[in-house]
């Protein structure tokens, strides 16, 4: 998956403006993905596996708005997709759906690391 596929780019880019063309305010946000993310993947493995419909559609949500304010647009697209199984009343996941989160976090994480040490380095 290319930096592309894992990221909104113009969502970063408006970040980095917000911040007067710096990277603190982007920085800041990515340790709080880096920090709350683990977290938020937890809880919708744990309504998954207890099979809350509703539980999963409140845990992805926060998720997806995490990632979404973050520019992480693959890990947002699954928490999108999860949601809208809860709201539907599943929670009928699949098997793999540790797996695709973890990758997806941690894909996105190294994404948004590289994506910042560019800043840094112009």
């Amino acid at each position: 998956m290319t930096s592309s596929d894992l990221l909104d780019l113009i969502t970063l880019q408006n970040l980095v403006e917000l911040d007067d063309g710096g990277h603190a305010l982007l920085s800041e946000m990515i340790g709080i993905y880096r920090e709350d993310t683990p977290r938020r993947i937890r809880d919708i493995l744990a309504a998954a596996e207890r099979g809350r419909a509703e539980e999963l559609a409140h845990a992805a949500h926060a998720l997806k708005g995490g990632a979404g304010a973050l520019g992480a647009r693959d890990l947002r697209e699954l928490a999108a997709e999860l949601e809208n199984l809860g709201r539907s009343g599943s929670a009928a996941t699949g098997a793999d759906l540790a797996l695709r989160l973890e990758t997806s976090f941690h894909a996105t994480l190294a994404a948004l690391e590289a994506y910042i040490d560019a800043l840094k380095a112009t």
